[in-house]
């Protein structure tokens, strides 16, 4: 008899983990991943200002969401329409959802209120 469980779960074949930094609104393709993910799984930060926000989100193309956690007593949010939401402050933040899922990775479409730099890093699988 074998026991454990699998490293994957079924159906899903590939995985890849990445990063990237975004400054303003617009598409931003993240390409190499080797394959069209199913869905994508967020981890987005930002730092300075009033607030440091951070949000935990899930995108398969079509279904977007993210809790964010924000301000100086870390206020807990939900966004329905976006998979990162990171806020400096009440004037300053970047929403992103993912737009495509393409051939060799996806595409985010972001929005940029004021002025903040966005980090994230992604796990993708197929």
């Amino acid at each position: 008899m074998k026991l454990g469980f699998p490293l994957l779960p079924p159906g899903i074949a590939k995985i890849k983990i990445g990063n990237g930094t975004r400054l303003g609104g617009g598409s931003q393709a993240i390409t190499g991943l080797g394959f069209k993910p199913k869905i994508v799984i967020f981890l987005g930060y930002t730092f300075g200002g009033v607030n440091r926000a951070e949000s935990y989100g899930f995108d398969d193309g079509v279904t977007h969401h993210c809790m964010v956690g924000a301000g100086q007593n870390v206020d807990m949010g939900f966004n329905t329409t976006k998979s990162i939401d990171v806020e400096k402050d009440v004037s300053n933040y970047l929403l992103g959802y993912i737009s495509s899922m393409d051939a060799d990775g996806f595409t985010i479409t972001w929005s940029l209120t004021g002025a903040v730099t966005g980090y994230f890093m992604y796990l993708a699988m197929r």
